[in-house]
C-alpha cells in the first residue's frame, strides 16, 4: 500500500510541480528568427531565442535590465540559460553572463555526463530580474548511459549585479532555524498536490536537523569556494520571491528526488 501510495504521489507530482519541465526546447537545427554562436568545438552550438526574449524582460520599467534566453547544445545535452542583454551597471555585465552561463553548465561536470551517451534537458525559467539580482531556477532531466530511471533535476542561479557574485541561503537565512523549521509542523511545501504533500511531510524526519542544517549551510553556488578551487554542487538550492524564500530539499527518487519548502523568516 505505501509502494502504491508513492507511485500515485509521484504521477501527481508530475502534473502539478511549477518547476518540473518546461516546454519542448527549441529546435537548435532551425536557424530562422536566431543567432548561432560559433564555439571552440565545432560539436557544440549556442543558440539564442529571440522569440523568448521578451517573456524574460524586468517588470520593473526603472530598472534598465533586460534579458534573453541562450541554449547550450551538445550531442545528447541541452541547457537553457540567460544572458543579460542590457544592465544598469554595464561594466558588470560581461562578468555577470560569464557567471550565468557557468552556473548553468556546473552540471555537466558534476554528472560527468558525457554527451555521446548520456541525455541531460534542462530549461531555465528567470524567476525575477532588476537593478539588484537576478534569479534563476533550472529544471529538467538526466538519464546516465544504462540507467534504468532517468534523474528529474533541479538547481538555481542567484547573482547580485553590482559584484557580480552569487548570492546563497546563508546571506539571508539561518540554516539552524530552517532545518528546525522543516521537520516542524509548520512547514510548507511549495505548489504540491494534497497527496504528494503527505507524502513528503512524512519523508521529512529521513534526514536529521545537524544533517539539514548542514545541506543549509551550503546550499547555492559559491563563488569563493569556486575561486578556491573547493566547489562542490550542493544538495539544496534557494531563490527569493516576494518576500518569500524557496528552498529544495533532497528527497527519495519515488517522491521526485527533490522537494521545494517555502519560507519567511521573521528578520531578513
Amino acid at each position: 500500500m505505501l509502494m502504491a501510495a508513492l507511485l500515485s504521489a509521484l504521477s501527481l507530482y508530475g502534473c502539478s510541480h511549477r518547476n518540473y519541465v518546461k516546454a519542448d526546447l527549441p529546435d537548435t537545427q532551425t536557424t530562422e528568427g536566431r543567432e548561432i554562436t560559433a564555439v571552440s568545438d565545432s560539436s557544440v552550438i549556442e543558440v539564442q531565442n529571440e522569440s523568448e526574449s521578451t517573456q524574460s524582460l524586468s517588470t520593473d520599467p526603472k530598472s534598465g535590465v533586460a534579458t534573453s534566453i541562450y541554449v547550450y547544445k551538445n550531442d545528447k545535452v541541452t541547457i537553457e540559460y540567460p544572458v543579460l542583454t542590457q544592465s544598469a551597471d554595464e561594466s558588470k555585465l560581461e562578468a555577470v553572463n560569464n557567471l550565468l552561463k557557468d552556473n548553468a553548465l556546473e552540471i555537466i561536470k558534476t554528472y560527468s555526463v558525457d554527451p555521446s551517451k548520456d541525455s541531460l534537458t534542462v530549461s531555465a525559467d528567470i524567476i525575477s530580474a532588476d537593478r539588484n539580482r537576478i534569479s534563476v531556477a533550472y529544471t529538467g532531466m538526466f538519464s546516465a548511459d544504462g540507467a534504468a530511471h532517468p534523474a528529474n533535476v533541479y538547481y538555481t542561479s542567484v547573482i547580485d549585479l553590482k559584484t557580480a557574485r552569487n548570492i546563497r541561503l546563508t546571506d539571508y537565512v539561518d540554516p539552524k532555524l530552517l532545518a528546525e523549521y522543516v521537520l516542524s509542523d509548520q512547514c510548507k511545501f511549495y505548489n504540491t498536490s494534497s497527496e504528494l504533500n503527505e507524502a513528503l511531510m512524512n519523508a521529512r524526519s529521513d534526514i536529521d536537523k545537524e544533517t539539514y542544517t548542514k545541506i543549509f549551510q551550503n546550499a547555492d553556488f559559491s563563488s569563493e569556494q569556486r575561486e578556491k578551487g573547493t566547489a562542490e554542487f550542493p544538495e539544496s538550492f534557494s531563490y527569493e520571491d516576494q518576500g518569500v524564500i524557496i528552498v529544495s530539499i533532497p528527497v527519495a527518487h519515488a517522491l521526485g528526488d527533490f522537494a521545494l519548502i517555502e519560507y519567511t523568516p521573521e528578520t531578513k
